[in-house]
């Protein structure tokens, strides 16, 4: 079900009129502490006015003797302005044997259909749900995407200088974004090499949590929390090239490996 949705959104039927794409395939490594622990795979597909991703995740080396989970994101949608305003996300998870899914339809910002498996339990501390927290928000797969004012090198404050309203299936955050510094990186092959703009990020929740959950605690007040952000050729939009957790085992590192970004077939017509 996951790959047809992810083949569907990325080789739409063709329209009335060709439209530039930037084809941008990306793969990280996941480590805590130094120790890889898994790698994610990122294919995705831009135009000016919208974008179609497809990410998946799963453990790798050592970490798949304790356990072997695998995630996979697919979403779509347009953009209006510097404003990313998703179509559609779905959510494939597997661990253990536990699996979840979620599948939701958006339109300018709010929720128009909504499944999520498992649903959320009932518990005295769980801060309620209402539907203005399913209002003005993005998906996950949204939430990664910063649209500047034009193509090509932006000034830090531009990218990071933002609040980001999450939901994710059951609960509803909030990211908040501030510029800390702009840096080179060098790579080689199929690496990306250039400028990125580090963003400090702080982790608020909304909705949907429980207050008294230690992980929530600990996030709310996690200052360890930074996203690298790297521009995607010829587009408006940045996209994450290395994001930073800091844990109580040490820091949590999700780092590009591979960036490679070019022209697209004219095959679809993402976000027309």
């Amino acid at each position: 079900m996951g790959r047809r949705l992810a083949l569907a959104l990325l080789l739409a039927a063709p329209s009335s009129g060709a439209v530039a794409e930037t084809a941008l395939k990306a793969t990280y490594t996941i480590s805590i502490a130094g120790l890889t622990i898994g790698r994610v795979d990122a294919n995705s597909r831009f135009t000016e006015t919208g974008y179609a991703a497809v990410i998946k995740g799963m453990t790798s080396g050592i970490s798949r003797l304790v356990s072997n989970a695998r995630a996979t994101l697919v979403g779509s949608g347009r953009v209006q302005g510097k404003r990313v305003v998703p179509a559609s996300y779905n959510l494939e998870t597997s661990e253990s044997g536990f699996e979840t899914h979620v599948r939701m339809s958006m339109q300018a910002g709010v929720i128009t259909d909504l499944l999520a498996i498992p649903r959320l339990s009932q518990a005295p501390d769980r801060v309620p749900l209402t539907p203005d927290h399913q209002r003005d928000i993005v998906d996950p797969v949204g939430a990664f995407l910063m649209v500047v004012d034009k193509p090509g090198l932006a000034d830090g404050p531009s990218v990071c200088s933002r609040t980001i309203n999450v939901f994710d299936g059951w609960q509803r955050f909030d990211i908040g974004l501030a510029y800390k510094e702009s840096r080179l990186v060098t790579g080689t092959g199929e690496a990306y090499d250039g400028q990125v703009v580090v963003c400090t990020a702080r982790y608020v929740p909304v909705a949907g949590h429980r207050e008294k959950r230690e992980a929530v605690q600990y996030m709310a007040a996690n200052k360890r929390l930074e996203v690298w952000y790297a521009p995607v050729k010829d587009m408006r939009y940045f996209v994450p090239y290395r994001i930073l957790i800091g844990t109580k085992y040490g820091d949590l590192v999700i780092a590009s490996t591979r960036f490679v970004a070019g022209d697209a077939p004219p095959k679809s017509a993402v976000g027309n």
